[in-house]
């Protein structure tokens, strides 16, 4: 019996597998069904966590725009030469994407929520530090496969995201007890996304100083990242606004791959979405699982085994370590960071 519960913990979805299907068959085998509806990864309440960000964050946004503005406005004339001032000024000057990619774990929720608090404290401190910094966002485990990345690699052309990802998670890795790292294929890997404001790019500078004052962010190449928000998208205009929807969404997406507002417990084995000209959902469906097929030698069909999906194991556990960390606070958004001022 333990060797046919075991088996059913490590079973694959198929092709085509939707989400629900998956969360809820994967949540039944280990006998928590009842968090079926109640976390990020079911799409209502992804989309009420979301929208709720995306308020916090466009609210945050008109509060350093409207005094940025003031500021301006209180400048004489003749010293502002002609020049003006733009939103997309405003937003180059004083909002920054963070990203910080912190820890691997084993894939227990247990493991993972002692490494996400933690994170959770460091980063508050760390704005703490920094003067006249505000931070929003959220933390995540997401569930990596170090042996269908090597895999990939070896196979197939990777991008540069693709490529820091494994380097970088490889050396994390590697910082697990030696007998834990040769044992597991899969890992849960903490870190950081969200919005940073400040008065001037020089907070930015001071807040990044901070963080490489930590050892633990040092260790591989880019493990912090600070950048400004992009202005377009698949060579269309992106105002301020829409990048923060965008983000939130992103924030409190739960799941793993994401692409077009859906999430996909399937593994990702790249930072961000490099598929920038890719604008339609069949043609980045049909890149993702083209690697699917690199890994099975075999032509995919209806029916077969998706060699990128998480296990059952997986799911589950990344769904109750999302519970845990939503209910370490009454308004179930313990998983969110909100520190500064």
């Amino acid at each position: 019996m333990e060797r046919i519960r075991l088996d059913r913990q490590s079973h694959r979805f198929l092709l085509n597998s939707h989400n629900s299907v998956k969360l809820r068959k994967s949540l039944s085998t280990v006998g928590m069904l009842r968090l079926a509806d109640v976390t990020l990864l079911t799409p209502q309440i992804h989309k009420k966590h979301a929208d709720a960000l995306a308020d916090k964050l466009i609210k945050q946004w008109r509060k350093v725009r409207d005094i940025s503005r003031e500021r301006w406005a209180a400048i004489p004339l003749k010293l502002r030469r002609g020049m003006t001032l733009s939103d997309s000024d405003i937003a180059a000057s004083q909002i920054r994407f963070f990203t910080l990619v912190d820890s691997v774990t084993v894939v227990d929720a247990a493991s993972a929520l002692l490494a996400a608090n933690k994170l959770k404290a460091n980063i508050e401190e760390c704005v703490a530090n920094t003067r006249g910094l505000w931070c929003l966002g959220g933390i995540e485990a997401e569930v990596i496969s170090l042996k269908k990345m090597r895999e990939i690699k070896q196979k197939d052309t990777t991008t540069k995201s693709e490529a820091r990802k494994l380097d970088v998670c490889e050396i994390l890795a590697q910082e697990l007890e030696q007998s834990v790292y040769k044992a597991d294929e899969s890992f849960m890997l903490i870190h950081f996304h969200g919005v940073l404001t400040a008065k001037n790019s020089d907070q930015f500078s001071a807040f990044e100083a901070e963080l490489k004052s930590r050892k633990e962010w040092c260790l591989g190449k880019r493990q912090i990242e600070i950048k400004k928000l992009s202005e377009h998208f698949a060579g269309k205009p992106k105002t301020t606004e829409q990048n923060l929807a965008h983000i939130a969404k992103y924030i409190t997406k739960g799941g793993n791959d994401w692409y077009a507002g859906k999430a996909y417990l399937r593994y990702k084995i790249h930072f961000e979405v490099d598929d920038a000209n890719v604008t339609d959902e069949e043609t980045w469906i049909a890149k993702n699982w083209r690697r699917d097929q690199l890994l099975q030698q075999e032509h995919k069909l209806d029916g077969i085994e998706d060699a990128m999906s998480m296990t059952v194991n997986e799911i589950a556990e990344l769904t109750i370590f999302i519970d845990g960390f939503m209910a370490t606070n009454r308004t179930r958004t313990g998983y969110l960071v909100a520190a500064g001022r």
